[in-house]
């Protein structure tokens, strides 16, 4: 599971695999979203969410990273496995396919996938996969007969010629393709500071706990991003932890955010 290519820096506290996972001899693994899962296990790495790919993709297009063409690579020789799951015995998902843009003018089918598949603005989504992969972003999802048999799907992602699929259908256990790992860094980050000066900062503020920090930040935190907060945020957490990965990754609204910050900094005491 070590990749020899650098990692991708996601955010403050997440890192992306560089590549997919290869084998042994350097050819790369497919798996289905079940297998990637007990593979990962124990590693502290996991899949990662559609919403954390899309935020990727996003980053590395805005700023021309060489990472990107490997990543588009992925998704057009095989797909990527992500972490995200449907379970259409309680969604509100609706039966059907289509291209994006044009569903997205549907509101039942605008808030159900911000709410169940994207945990991201659906509109600005649709725009940065389409934007990123020239191509048109087109759903596919079980029938009603089919989500009745096998309820619980996995989310992967995928480019061919036509158009960017975004599987919603795909059985956990049965698909296979690519993947990449993505897991946390410390509160540290990836730059470690010197045992000095992290007891200079302990002496000067108080940490509240990751308890603390879930328990006042909920009210603020929109409710589809309320999981991927909830991994993100450290234990023994400095504000900046908190509020630089919430800020980036869009997961408290604009009108909360002021109370939020400040409820944020309120627990931070010198």
């Amino acid at each position: 599971m070590n990749s020899m290519i650098e990692p991708i820096s996601i955010n403050s506290n997440l890192v992306l695999d560089g590549e997919a996972v290869r084998g042994t001899y350097g050819n790369y693994l497919t798996n289905s979203q079940q297998g990637w899962e007990q593979y990962f296990a124990g590693s502290g790495k996991c899949l990662p969410m559609v919403r954390e790919y899309i935020i990727t993709l996003q980053q590395l297009h805005e700023r021309r990273d060489l990472a990107l063409p490997g990543l588009l690579q992925d998704l057009q020789e095989s797909a990527l496995c992500t972490g995200t799951k449907i379970d259409y015995s309680n969604s509100n998902l609706p039966v059907g396919d289509g291209y994006l843009d044009e569903l997205l003018k549907d509101s039942a089918w605008k808030n159900a996938l911000q709410d169940e598949v994207f945990h991201y603005d659906a509109s600005e989504a649709v725009d940065v996969l389409q934007e990123v992969s020239g191509k048109r972003l087109y759903i596919w999802t079980p029938s009603a007969e089919e989500r009745k048999s096998h309820p619980e799907r996995a989310v992967w992602l995928c480019i061919n010629t036509d158009w960017f699929n975004l599987n919603c259908y795909n059985n956990p256990i049965n698909d296979y393709g690519r993947s990449r790992g993505v897991h946390e860094v410390g509160a540290a980050g990836a730059s470690k500071k010197s045992e000095e000066s992290a007891k200079t900062e302990k002496s000067e503020v108080l940490l509240p706990t990751k308890a603390n920090i879930l328990q006042v930040s909920q009210p603020y935190v929109c409710g589809f991003a309320y999981e991927t907060f909830q991994r993100i945020v450290p234990e023994d957490a400095a504000a900046a932890d908190v509020l630089v990965p919430a800020r980036d990754l869009k997961l408290v609204p604009d009108h909360s955010w002021p109370e939020f910050e400040q409820k944020v900094r309120a627990m931070y005491k010198k």
